[in-house]
């Protein structure tokens, strides 16, 4: 059996990417051959796969051209990575109603109905619910997106399919082993409170460097490093330094390599005001990292339920007694980990495989 995975682009940077390329590690294990069909001829993972990266530069271009390849390779199914391809894979039903092929899309982010809910936004939302539907069925990665998407588009419930991301322990484990830079290493003598995220105001990362500032001053040794970049980069530089963290808060920026910082820390904090999944939560449980976060919108609540410390949102004093007894109670730091490796069996590729097969057997 041949299927295709439609994506943006097959960059090891990127999350949607990484996901995609074990699932389809984990089809080749089940004698499922996979072919990867691309927007952009951006790839520096999956070479192993066949990959045709699509001629078509706009949405109706390619619908046209993905139509014509599913018949020309034969291909039982074609699964969308992330709404845009989601969009293009219904587009490519409407244009030829007579495809055999399945067509499953997916969709990973909860913030549409946030970003479409004006009343002029409503003829764009049924257009989107129209074409969307087209599909045999959409992936959500959290029951949030399922009821963000529910309110968006007005999507049919029975259209819609819970499965988490998964993640694969030996990608993150190998690459958590990479040496860290020689003048960052003294930071990590200290106990590290980690976060990875795009410095966006939807991270709350001013929440963070509040709840650092109370855990710091009843633990002095503790650091705090923040790994990713964005918009409010310029005003968090402001905001610890006006706070006096300057020399205990630490901005790495980007790094293609997060986990091997990660793995050197003792706690994970999420301060998200909303999230799609969470999947960064997972690579922290990988590498034993008891993460936590604010009980907010999102798939992350999903992942940490009955595991890991959730606390109502805003409750930033809660939050910092919460990592300071993680950080002081070894016992209680002990059962966390326990909890957490039992817990992220459940996301390994072979499990989530079985979910992306069931669909189409």
């Amino acid at each position: 059996m041949r299927v295709g995975f439609y994506i943006n682009n097959l960059w090891g940077i990127s999350a949607t990417a990484r996901i995609a390329y074990f699932l389809a590690k984990e089809f080749r294990k089940k004698g499922v051959e996979t072919i990867f069909l691309l927007n952009k001829d951006q790839i520096d993972i999956a070479k192993e796969f066949e990959i045709i990266v699509l001629k078509g530069r706009g949405d109706l271009d390619r619908a046209i051209e993905i139509g014509k390849l599913a018949s020309q390779l034969n291909l039982k199914a074609i699964y969308g990575f992330m709404r845009p391809q989601s969009v293009v894979l219904g587009l490519a039903k409407l244009f030829k109603p007579s495809l055999k092929v399945k067509l499953i899309g997916s969709v990973r982010g909860n913030n549409n109905f946030a970003s479409y809910d004006k009343w002029y936004h409503l003829p764009y939302r049924f257009l989107e619910k129209f074409i969307l539907e087209r599909n045999d069925k959409i992936i959500v990665v959290s029951k949030a997106v399922k009821k963000d998407l529910e309110r968006a588009f007005f999507l049919n419930p029975k259209k819609l399919e819970v499965i988490y991301n998964p993640i694969d322990p030996h990608f993150v484990k190998r690459k958590s082993k990479e040496p860290i830079e020689k003048e960052l290493r003294d930071i990590f003598k200290n106990p590290v409170i980690v976060n990875v995220a795009r410095m966006e105001p939807e991270k709350g990362l001013h929440h963070l460097i509040e709840i650092f500032e109370r855990v710091n001053k009843k633990l002095p040794e503790t650091r705090l490093v923040l790994i990713g970049d964005g918009s409010q980069r310029g005003k968090l530089e402001t905001f610890i330094q006006k706070k006096g963290l300057k020399e205990r808060v630490y901005l790495l920026g980007w790094k293609q390599n997060p986990f091997k910082y990660m793995a050197r820390s003792k706690v994970f904090a999420l301060t998200s005001l909303w999230e799609g999944f969470g999947l960064v939560l997972l690579e922290a449980m990988v590498l034993g990292v008891p993460p936590l976060a604010f009980k907010t919108e999102g798939g992350h609540t999903e992942v940490l339920e009955d595991c890991c410390p959730l606390i109502e949102y805003p409750n930033e004093e809660l939050y910092a007694e919460e990592i300071v007894k993680l950080l002081t109670d070894k016992d209680y730091y002990l059962s966390v980990k326990r909890k957490l490796n039992e817990r992220v069996k459940n996301f390994f590729p072979e499990a989530v495989a079985k979910q992306y097969l069931r669909l189409i057997s």
